[in-house]
């Protein structure tokens, strides 16, 4: 995907979505953010707008083409730090974050446990986790099936996420699982 224009570009018939998932995010305004699995940045450019001079963000993705993009995206943002690793591997300071935003990423992670394990460990107690597409896991699934690359990396239902999470001590205030949206939003306790 890396080698296409624009990667994973939000649509036109996306605007309506990016601006219901920017309404359920609140007020970002000086907050500390992780966006894991960035891709080409097309929300990590939104983000560093939404958070401020005043925020702070670390956005990571394994693959070296997509940061390139990224770093084209996030050029006018001095608050983005921007790394190459997986949600696995990444060293981040712990208990020093307000957010993290895993959006379009979620289904791709080698192991969805020791991720929300890791979220867990990064957020300050309080802060949030956000799980987020802009189709629902019915309908990223069937999308998936139908490509090479992804074709095995399988989206839980928002029921499903909901219940590892709270047996992980989350507290889930969202669960949606539409077939335009798909957001969770767990609090560390």
């Amino acid at each position: 995907m890396a080698a296409e224009p624009q990667p994973l570009a939000i649509l036109p018939e996306h605007r309506n979505r990016m601006e219901r998932l920017r309404e359920r995010l609140g007020n970002l305004a000086g907050k500390r953010v992780v966006e894991p699995g960035c891709g080409a940045g097309v929300l990590t450019a939104r983000l560093a707008e939404w958070v401020g001079p005043a925020g702070k963000i670390v956005a990571f993705d394994p693959a070296d083409g997509m940061l390139r993009h990224c770093r084209r995206a996030i050029a006018n943002y001095p608050h983005v730090s921007l790394l190459q690793a997986s949600a696995e591997t990444v060293e981040l300071p712990t208990a020093a974050w307000d957010l993290v935003v895993c959006f379009r990423a979620y289904p791709h992670l080698e192991d969805p446990a020791l991720f929300l394990a890791r979220c867990w460990n990064w957020l300050a107690p309080g802060g949030e986790l956000v799980v987020a597409n802009l189709e629902g896991s019915r309908e990223l699934n069937a999308m998936h099936a139908e490509l090479h690359g992804v074709h095995r990396d399988h989206m839980p239902t928002a029921g499903e996420l909901r219940a590892q999470c709270v047996a992980a001590g989350w507290v889930v205030s969202a669960a949606i699982d539409e077939p335009d949206e798909y957001f969770l939003r767990a609090q560390r306790p």
